[in-house]
């Protein structure tokens, strides 16, 4: 259980590609146009106010009851997202974008099968979902199929190169599949671009660390090498 939560905690950087926003809504209710600013400024009760107005006024669309769902599982109410999916689902039960926010709430769970399962169940339909195909990467990984998970974060990267969240999965997905000589370039790369993200950092610390670089890792864990350690040991990774 402690390796699943670890897994978890370095994985899960990349639900951004499932869950966040993201691109604005095409179309439809004003009011999630306006949520999705809200939530982007940091006014998350502002935009949980707004997805909720577009949810109660379009009970039938399934884009709107998702965004809703996302945005409370976002701000943590996870009894209240998974409340809202399974109404919308009995309405559009093959409705895309709410399996992937149920593959989204199954990660968070720690059910990777049952998330793996509303993954697949989007790409039978659309093949070329990017994020039904990050989501499913995360899920095998949870699941220990890391060669199968590879395959997913690659094809999911292709069809969003410059996704810093889908490179540092795929760069963990080689970590935890005993190819750290694989997985340190795909993230030295990304930190070139600019400032990583807390997690992305972490998962390049790791890179470092298990490719023998310690003092390359513990400048970005600020000299914290105990809880490097602990992470290394959690995930067995090689320490380097």
């Amino acid at each position: 259980m402690t390796r699943l939560l670890m897994l978890l905690a370095c994985l899960l950087a990349g639900c951004a590609e499932l869950g966040l926003p993201g691109a604005a809504p095409e179309g439809g209710d004003a009011r999630l146009r306006v949520a999705l600013a809200a939530e982007q400024s940091g006014q998350m009760q502002v935009a949980l106010s707004m997805y909720g107005a577009a949810a109660a006024a379009e009970p039938g669309s399934a884009n709107a009851q998702a965004r809703f769902a996302g945005a409370l599982a976002r701000a943590g109410q996870m009894a209240e997202a998974g409340q809202v999916l399974a109404r919308a689902l009995a309405r559009h039960p093959a409705a895309p974008a709410l399996l992937l926010q149920q593959g989204r709430l199954k990660l968070l769970a720690a059910e990777p099968t049952a998330a793996l399962a509303s993954f697949d169940r989007v790409l039978a339909t659309t093949p070329r979902d990017g994020a039904a195909l990050s989501g499913r990467g995360i899920a095998l990984d949870l699941l220990e199929r890391h060669a199968e998970a590879a395959e997913a974060h690659r094809a999911a990267l292709a069809l969003a190169p410059d996704s810093v969240a889908m490179g540092s999965n795929l760069a963990l997905s080689l970590l935890l599949a005993g190819k750290p000589a694989e997985a340190l370039p795909l993230l030295e790369a990304l930190a070139q671009r600019g400032p990583l993200p807390p997690k992305v950092a972490g998962n390049l610390a790791l890179a470092r660390a298990a490719t023998g670089d310690r003092a390359g890792a513990a400048r970005l864990v600020g000299g914290n090498g105990r809880a490097l350690e602990a992470r290394l040991t959690a995930l067995a990774l090689p320490p380097g």
